[in-house]
């Protein structure tokens, strides 16, 4: 009878090893995951900011993060703008604010708006 018992308890401890080990590679899969999001957010990011720059936005517009000085159109610091606001007023101008639509790839302005709505709700 001990041997069904030893037997039994090396079953539960080897289930529980099993247990341990698939929840810790999840757990890694999961951080791994995380941290290419986080590589595809900063890759989107730079490449949002280097638009911001070559378009010279920064002119017109304030945000920090894109040494942007501008104060001839809104302040983007903290301005809270949706990434589809962001996209019509880059692609259709409203205003003073010319259309850049036809002037960058759609990959472009989808970049650009991204970076901008992210930074505005920082």
């Amino acid at each position: 009878m001990g041997d069904k018992v030893s037997n039994r308890k090396l079953a539960g401890m080897g289930l529980a090893s099993l247990a341990l080990a698939v929840a810790a590679v999840s757990g890694t899969m999961l951080t791994g995951g995380q941290a290419k999001a986080a590589d595809e957010a900063g890759a989107v990011a730079e490449k949002g900011r280097a638009l911001f720059s070559d378009w010279s936005c920064g002119s017109c517009h304030e945000l920090k993060d894109a040494g942007g000085t501008g104060h001839v159109g809104p302040k983007l610091d903290g301005a809270k703008l949706t990434k589809e606001f962001v996209l019509g007023r880059i692609t259709n101008g409203q205003g003073a604010m010319p259309s850049f639509g036809g002037m960058l790839t759609d990959e472009e302005i989808e970049q650009l708006s991204t970076y901008i709505a992210a930074e505005s709700n920082k």
